[in-house]
C-alpha cells in the first residue's frame, strides 16, 4: 500500500506539472474581467493607429517649401530616393508591425494555447513593440532642431500623438498579459539553495568580467546622454548643438510636454534604471523572492528602453535631413552607438549570468 501512495502521489505530480507547463487553456476564460479592460485597450490602440495613419504628424514651415510630414509621406520620400532599405524598415517597424502586434496580443488571449507557448509570444513583441516609435524619434529630431529658430518651425500635429499614445496603449497590453499570465516562470525550489548569494558571484569567471562592463556601460550612457549629437550649420539660422539631455529640454521649453518627458523617460531615465536594476541584481545578496522581483523588472525596463531606436532614429535622419535643415554631426552621434554597443554586451553577459546561475542548475525559473 506505501508503494502504490508513493505512485499516486508522483502520478498527480507528472499531471500536475504537464497541466501547467503544456495544457493549452484559453486565456480570456481565465482572466475573467480582465478580458473586457484589454480588450477595450486594444481597440483604443487600434483605431489610434489607424487614425494616426490619416492625420499628419508634423508640420513642418520652411521658406517657400511648408509641408506636411506623416508615415506615408515618409515612406514615399525614401521610396522616390532610392534609399529601398530604409523605406522597407519603415514600412516594417511604423507601419505594419503596429497592426500585427495588435493582431497577436488578440490572438494570445482569444487562442488556446500552452502557458510557455504564450509567454515566448508575449517575450517577442515586448522586445520588438518600441521599434514601432522609429518614424515618432525622427519627428521629435525634426522639432528639436527646428526649436529657437526664426526662418523655420515644426509644429506637431494630432497624428503623432495618436501613434505615440496607440504603441504605448499596445506594449502596456502586453506587458499586463505578461503578468496575468501566470505560471509562466516556474520553480519549485531556489537553485541557490536558499543562499543569499550575489548572481554574478556565483557564475564563475563573469562577475570579473561585469565589474568593468558595467563601469563602461555608465560611463558610455552618460557621454552618450551629454555630448551633443547635431550642430545647426545653415547661416541664417541660430548654430544650436543638441544632446539627448538639450533635446528634452527644448522640448520642454517650448512646451511640448509630453514629447519631452517621452524622450525623458525612454532615453535617460529607464536605461539608468536598467543599469541600475543590473546592478543591485548581480553583486547584492538577495533571497529568491527578491531576484525574481528584479528580474522580473529589470526585463520590463529592458523592453521600455529606447536609446537603439533613437540612434537608429538618428542614422534614419542623416540620410534626408539635410534637404530640411544644414547640420553637422557632431561626436555624440558615435557615443551614442558606442553606447549601445555596450550596452547590449552588458546585456548579453548579464543574462548569460542569469542563466549559468538560475536556469541551468535544476530549477525552472527564479
Amino acid at each position: 500500500m506505501p508503494h502504490d501512495s508513493h505512485g499516486g502521489s508522483m502520478s498527480r505530480k507528472k499531471k500536475d506539472k504537464a497541466e501547467g507547463a503544456g495544457q493549452r487553456h484559453l486565456l480570456a476564460k481565465e482572466l475573467r474581467w480582465w478580458t473586457p479592460v484589454l480588450m477595450i485597450m486594444l481597440l483604443a490602440a487600434l483605431a489610434s493607429n489607424i487614425t494616426a495613419l490619416i492625420y499628419p504628424f508634423l508640420y513642418v514651415e520652411i521658406p517657400f517649401n511648408n509641408s506636411d510630414y506623416s508615415i506615408p509621406h515618409t515612406i514615399q520620400l525614401m521610396w522616390s530616393g532610392k534609399l529601398y532599405a530604409i523605406a522597407i524598415l519603415i514600412v516594417a517597424f511604423s507601419l505594419t508591425f503596429p497592426f500585427v502586434k495588435i493582431g497577436m496580443l488578440m490572438c494570445v488571449i482569444w487562442i488556446p494555447t500552452t502557458r510557455s507557448g504564450r509567454h515566448k509570444i508575449l517575450g517577442t513583441l515586448r522586445q520588438l513593440g518600441r521599434w514601432s516609435l522609429l518614424d515618432v524619434f525622427v519627428v521629435l529630431i525634426i522639432m528639436v532642431l527646428s526649436n529657437d529658430q526664426f526662418f523655420i518651425g515644426a509644429v506637431p500635429k494630432i497624428g503623432v500623438s495618436l501613434f505615440l499614445a496607440a504603441i504605448f496603449g499596445s506594449m502596456l497590453v502586453c506587458e499586463l498579459l505578461e503578468f496575468l499570465n501566470k505560471g509562466e516562470v516556474k520553480g519549485k525550489r531556489d537553485p541557490l539553495e536558499g543562499r543569499h548569494t550575489p548572481v554574478y558571484w556565483a557564475a564563475g569567471w563573469i562577475y570579473w568580467l561585469m565589474i568593468p562592463m558595467l563601469g563602461l556601460a555608465a560611463v558610455s550612457l552618460y557621454e552618450a546622454i551629454h555630448i551633443s549629437y547635431f550642430k545647426i550649420t545653415a547661416w541664417f539660422l541660430n548654430k544650436n548643438s543638441y544632446s539627448v539631455f538639450d533635446s528634452v529640454e527644448a522640448l520642454l521649453s517650448s512646451h511640448y510636454y509630453i514629447f519631452g518627458y517621452t524622450m525623458l523617460g525612454v532615453l535617460i531615465v529607464i536605461p539608468s534604471l536598467r543599469l541600475l536594476s543590473m546592478i543591485i541584481l548581480g553583486f547584492v545578496p538577495m533571497n529568491r523572492i527578491w531576484r525574481r522581483i528584479l528580474f522580473r523588472t529589470s526585463t520590463i525596463l529592458g523592453s521600455w528602453s529606447m536609446l537603439d531606436v533613437f540612434t537608429l532614429a538618428l542614422l534614419l535622419f542623416l540620410t534626408e535631413g539635410e534637404n530640411l535643415i544644414k547640420f553637422q554631426i557632431k561626436e555624440g552621434l558615435y557615443a551614442i552607438i558606442v553606447a549601445v554597443v555596450i550596452y547590449y554586451i552588458t546585456v548579453m553577459f548579464g543574462t548569460m549570468a542569469l542563466k549559468r546561475v538560475i536556469f541551468a542548475r535544476g530549477g525552472e525559473g527564479l
